[in-house]
């Protein structure tokens, strides 16, 4: 029973928050120096991204949450990505002046699970799953296309962040990838006329 007690304490000390951050992304083959609007936040975070589970009957015991504002932090990561790709982006809160289109994100998927009864080896896995999208005003979609990425950690004290930052990276990266397509960047100019 004590050792239940340590490893949720353990648990509240280790931090029930995802720092959220990515590692170096890919480089694609090749890069646009065009603008483009980039919304200020995504949609789809609402709170709790996964749970600190205890036991081997897997409760969950402690919610995890991203450190700030969740919406915020991830078009933070997708305007590196843009920029990765060679784009100059310009954040709007709700409409590109002139009717230039914008592109948002969606986060369809951002969650996040550990299992502590193993300590001190404590697996950490998620996935986050987002939607891109360039949008012309009146809502007119011009160009979608989702995202996925997995992450998996044994760092007990940074598990949650390591997890996610893995995954993060993976979805930007195939941001990147696609956002450097000649595909998008003809859509792009297209939109903006």
């Amino acid at each position: 029973m004590r050792f239940i007690a340590l490893g949720i304490a353990l648990l509240g000390i280790s931090g029930c928050s995802v720092a959220l951050d990515h590692s170096v992304l890919e480089s694609p083959p090749h890069t646009y120096s065009d603008p483009i609007n980039v919304s200020s936040r995504s949609d789809g975070i609402h709170g709790r991204v996964g749970w600190g589970r205890i036991t081997v009957f897997y409760i969950p015991c402690v919610p995890i949450h991203i450190q700030g504002d969740g919406n915020e932090q991830v078009m933070e990561q997708v305007d590196a990505a843009l920029q990765q790709a060679g784009y100059k982006t310009t954040v709007v809160e709700t409409q590109a002046p002139g009717g230039a289109p914008v592109l948002k994100c969606k986060v369809d998927t951002f969650w996040f699970n550990n299992y502590t009864w193993l300590f001190p080896f404590v697996p950490t896995w998620g996935n986050i799953d987002m939607t891109l999208s360039l949008v012309r005003p009146g809502d007119q979609v011009v160009w979608v296309q989702s995202f996925h990425g997995d992450g998996f950690s044994a760092n007990f004290f940074n598990g949650y962040s390591s997890a996610a930052n893995k995954a993060m990276t993976q979805v930007l990266d195939e941001m990147v990838r696609a956002v450097a397509s000649e595909e998008f960047h003809d859509i792009l100019m297209q939109a903006q006329t």
